[in-house]
């Protein structure tokens, strides 16, 4: 079985003015390189699914894709990654994530090992963090099917019709920061 990694950074970026959140400094780094630099531990290859790669020229050393369903929010990404994929699972995260967890990363991986199942989502409680999460190329099928018949496009739904192991982590502070997203300028300063 084999693991790569991919960044969705293809969103529009509303909340943020439109700036790429991929590009926002913590401890004056950007998300992209924080997020590279754990993920590097973890898997020979990652990807950057953009619908802007001009935005990414000093990252052209990384395989890029953009979506190829337009204007329907991460399960774009999600396809995108999984159809230019090299390997049986990719592990996806979001740009706006600062502080990715290569522990909690690894647990997921785990998961997938034994269980070999189409999703492996880490849930806390009653939520779940679906863009960080291992998926398993195998479903690209049905998630074309999704997509076209899905008016809403909803990830949690599509979790729903396949294969989907829950890894249940502690709610504490650990967790709380892995999952940290910047969606607003008012966010960073939580960081």
């Amino acid at each position: 079985m084999t693991f790569e990694s991919a960044i969705l950074a293809g969103g529009k970026n509303s909340r943020y003015g439109g700036y790429n959140k991929a590009f926002i400094k913590v401890d004056g780094e950007f998300i992209i390189d924080r997020n590279i630099a754990v993920l590097e531990k973890l898997f020979s290859r990652i990807s950057i699914i953009t619908n802007s790669p001009e935005q990414f020229l000093n990252y052209k050393s990384y395989p890029m894709a953009a979506d190829h369903y337009k204007e329907i929010g991460p399960l774009a990404g999600i396809h995108s990654a999984l159809k230019n994929a090299k390997s049986d699972y990719v592990f996806i995260s979001s740009c706006d994530m600062p502080f990715l967890d290569a522990d909690m990363i690894a647990r997921l991986k785990n998961e997938a090992l034994l269980s070999n199942a189409a999703a492996i989502v880490p849930r806390y409680g009653k939520s779940i963090e679906p863009l960080f999460a291992f998926y398993n190329v195998k479903i690209i099928e049905k998630l074309e099917q999704h997509i076209k018949h899905d008016s809403k496009r909803s990830i949690r739904g599509f979790l729903t019709e396949i294969e989907t192991v829950y890894v249940d982590f502690e709610l504490g502070e650990k967790l709380k920061k892995a999952f940290t997203n910047i969606n607003r300028p008012e966010d960073l300063a939580h960081c």
